[in-house]
């Protein structure tokens, strides 16, 4: 055994690590901003328009966070009995590198639009990315809780 005990679910596979979860949560971060501005009625318009000016880019971004949502919520159905799920599962970390790049790829493309205006925000973002994307690369508990062997 590589890892802890607690590292592992019921059936003996290996449960995804804290950062896989923090990088997702950065990539459903329009999922986040759209249900805020859904339960501040008043200002909901207004703080989408701070984070999304586009509303292009909005409903782009909340199309490429259904997969990850999905994944979110696979992460706690893997069982053996579910072998479709569990075929679905093992294709996680491409599908999650492949959204990673999608999403560097626009804000890069809004930094290029901006003529290069420096927004904190988005260099922030892109900076957590490239790491997540690192991560995604490198790490082998990532690799090996995709693989669940």
């Amino acid at each position: 055994m590589q890892y802890s005990f607690d590292a592992y679910d019921e059936h003996g596979w290996l449960k995804p690590p804290v950062w896989l979860w923090f990088g997702w949560a950065i990539l459903i971060r329009s999922v986040v901003v759209f249900v805020m501005a859904g339960a501040s009625r008043e200002q909901g318009t207004d703080l989408l328009a701070l984070f999304y000016p586009s509303h292009a880019h909005l409903y782009t971004s909340l199309c490429l966070s259904l997969p990850i949502l999905f994944y979110m919520w696979l992460s706690s159905f893997k069982k053996p009995t579910r072998p479709f799920m569990l075929t679905l599962w093992k294709q996680g970390r491409w599908l999650t590198i492949v959204m990673v790049l999608i999403d560097l790829s626009m804000l890069i493309q809004s930094v290029i639009v901006n003529r290069g205006e420096f927004q904190p925000g988005s260099a922030m973002i892109i900076l957590l990315l490239s790491w997540f994307l690192i991560f995604l690369c490198r790490s082998k508990r990532v690799k090996i809780c995709f693989s669940l062997t």
